[in-house]
């Protein structure tokens, strides 16, 4: 499968393509063939060659690692931003399979932050919720999140009764969310959240902050979900100019 010289294409682009359509078609997993290999077949240069993986590797299509080779990379989870969801309804609309681990729930004096937003008096605590979450056995997303106390008795014994929280608050306290705040940033992984989600140290990492609140406006939650950025991403459906 040689590459075409006469077109008005570059060859690391018809390199690309050719290699899209094979990726395409391979399980999550699988290695794509070695280097050499792949120069014979294009009759192209490592340099050229590499160029076309690594743009791959960019879109997040294949995943590079040192020593073993290149694979094919399971689709990114991609999160909704367009409508209060659980993560877990999220994940099961695509069709995935998670799975929760509870690391941690205790009740606490809030940091400055969380109780800013939450609009708490100073004598007031929280509930915080640790969770790991996973799939297909994987870790991709730490998750953290706030509550008032008030709002949620007795929350230790009840949150790890369900896998969503959204649901646990629907069921247990009566409590749904109508109105929430996300605030997207990134950033690089800590020692411990690049140890609890199983990636080099310093990787990429996709930090979304919720602020869900009731119907009356009150605040609800402070919602920490701190994901892979290879293996998660968040889309916004925009209609219309302001």
């Amino acid at each position: 499968m040689a590459v075409n010289r006469s077109l008005d294409i570059p060859l690391y682009a018809q390199i690309r393509e050719a290699l899209r359509a094979e990726v395409n078609r391979m399980e999550p997993g699988l290695s794509i063939p070695p280097e050499p290999e792949l120069q014979a077949r294009f009759g192209v240069s490592r340099i050229t060659l590499r160029k076309a993986v690594d743009e791959l590797v960019t879109e997040g299509l294949l995943l590079r690692e040192q020593g073993r080779g290149t694979f094919v990379q399971r689709p990114k989870v991609t999160h909704e931003l367009n409508r209060i969801t659980s993560w877990t309804d999220q994940l099961l609309a695509l069709g995935q399979i998670p799975r929760t681990l509870h690391l941690e729930t205790e009740e606490i004096e809030p940091p400055n932050r969380i109780a800013h937003d939450l609009k708490l008096s100073p004598s007031e605590t929280v509930f915080v919720l640790r969770r790991l979450r996973l799939v297909y056995e994987e870790p991709v997303t730490l998750m953290v999140n706030y509550l008032p106390s008030k709002l949620v008795p007795d929350f230790a014994r009840k949150a790890p009764r369900r896998e969503s929280l959204y649901e646990t608050l629907s069921q247990e306290y009566g409590l749904v969310a109508t109105r929430a705040v996300d605030t997207v940033e990134t950033r690089s992984a800590t020692d411990e959240e690049a140890k609890r989600l199983r990636v080099a140290a310093w990787s990429p990492l996709l930090c979304v902050t919720r602020v869900s609140h009731l119907f009356d406006d009150r605040p609800l939650e402070v919602g920490i979900a701190i994901s892979r950025g290879d293996r998660y991403q968040y889309r916004v459906e925009l209609q219309g100019r302001a």
